[in-house]
């Protein structure tokens, strides 16, 4: 369950790798940018995503997106999760008020006992939703599911729900 705070005016978004990879996957990662306007990336995200382009994925290239701000990765870790979340996490942890985007369920235990905002991919789409940017979040979850998303049926069902689709 994502953590249903949401700040009144800017806020400082900081995200993980997977919520950049399924979007630009699904063709939507400028959802981020009209939701959010900037969102901030750790060196460490530009470092998994440059690794998962060497392997033939098809991810995006994030200094090519005009809205992405780039910030060094603070160092830190958590134990058993990776530079991306560690990153996106401290970085989160740093900003009064920020709201930070990651998919990874240890991440997002973490996220909840550091009593940061979050929410990951499927919590995007049903945002943008409610914004009319998108007509349907069905048809965008089952791409997902089948490019390899993890989403249990429970999570499936809530987040259809949370957007009258359920």
């Amino acid at each position: 369950m994502d953590s249903d705070v949401t700040p009144v005016g800017r806020v400082d978004v900081v995200t993980n790798t997977s919520p950049l990879s399924y979007l630009h996957r699904l063709g939507r990662l400028e959802i981020l940018r009209d939701l959010f306007g900037v969102v901030l990336v750790l060196s460490a995200v530009e470092v998994e995503l440059a690794r998962g382009r060497s392997l033939g994925l098809d991810l995006p290239e994030p200094r090519s997106v005009s809205w992405l701000e780039f910030r060094p990765s603070p160092p830190a870790a958590y134990e058993g999760l990776g530079a991306g979340e560690t990153a996106a996490l401290s970085l989160a942890a740093s900003i009064p008020g920020a709201l930070v985007l990651l998919d990874d369920m240890a991440a997002r235990v973490r996220a909840s006992a550091l009593g940061l905002a979050f929410t990951g991919t499927a919590g995007v789409l049903i945002r943008a939703k409610g914004r009319g940017l998108l007509s349907a979040v069905a048809p965008e979850l089952d791409r997902m599911l089948k490019m390899g998303f993890r989403l249990s049926p429970r999570a499936r069902a809530d987040a259809l729900a949370a957007c009258d689709e359920g």
